[in-house]
């Protein structure tokens, strides 16, 4: 069965974001062939399908609260200028992705990117703007260039650190933000030296290490 097709994230199924199914979505009770596999910030169900969120329904149906919708990617870093109707259908009506820090979308030219999927050294060295933002971020977080350049040929798509690779529909360009578990980050500031645990811990920028206060409680600014 053919699939809805999401702006901002064109290919659900090949992020991972869509994994085979032959159970009906418990909204709708069709048996499409695909359910979403990525995180919910809201009621928890366990086979959703791609219609659903894609019309609005599963943001509507699966509403964690009076304060806050149910969302599948969180609104955190959104650029000033990125109209409010881009935000709610990034967050409520594209599927989001897993990722081993909280999920938080890139945007570029004032509107949502393309998410990609996760990328590695080698899937980073197809798209060099991409990569230089990604060691560009380290050198500004203080990373000496030899330990930032091992730190990118560290990249694994399938483990971490990890980067997060996303497109412009507008330019072109290729974006990427980069992740990796606490344990790794304790490490890195170590190499740094005492400092720089403000600097990392803080860092919140369109590329780069990030982890959300609200985790779990996903938000849209007002």
């Amino acid at each position: 069965m053919p699939q809805p097709r999401f702006r901002y994230h064109p290919d659900p199924v090949a992020t991972g974001s869509a994994v085979p199914t032959v159970e009906a979505c418990v909204l709708c009770g069709i048996a499409r062939g695909w359910r979403y596999a990525g995180p919910i910030y809201g009621r928890q169900v366990d086979v959703l399908c791609l219609y659903c969120i894609a019309s609005g329904e599963a943001a509507r149906a699966l509403t964690g609260g009076v304060d806050f919708p149910c969302m599948f990617t969180d609104a955190t870093d959104v650029p000033p200028g990125v109209p409010f109707a881009v935000v709610e259908e990034v967050t409520q009506r594209t599927p989001g992705f897993v990722s081993w820090q909280q999920p938080s979308w890139l945007y570029h030219c004032g509107d949502g990117a393309a998410f990609l999927g996760a990328a590695g050294y080698e899937e980073l060295r197809a798209h060099p703007d991409a990569l230089e933002m990604i060691r560009d971020d380290l050198h500004r977080l203080g990373w000496p260039a030899d330990q930032a350049e091992a730190m990118l040929r560290r990249m694994d798509r399938s483990g971490e650190p990890a980067a997060i690779l996303f497109r412009c529909l507008h330019c072109g360009v290729h974006l990427a933000s980069w992740e990796m578990v606490h344990a790794d980050v304790e490490a890195s500031v170590q190499v740094l030296g005492p400092g720089h645990e403000t600097t990392v811990g803080r860092h919140a920028g369109a590329v780069g290490y990030r982890t959300c206060p609200y985790a779990g409680r996903p938000r849209i600014p007002a």
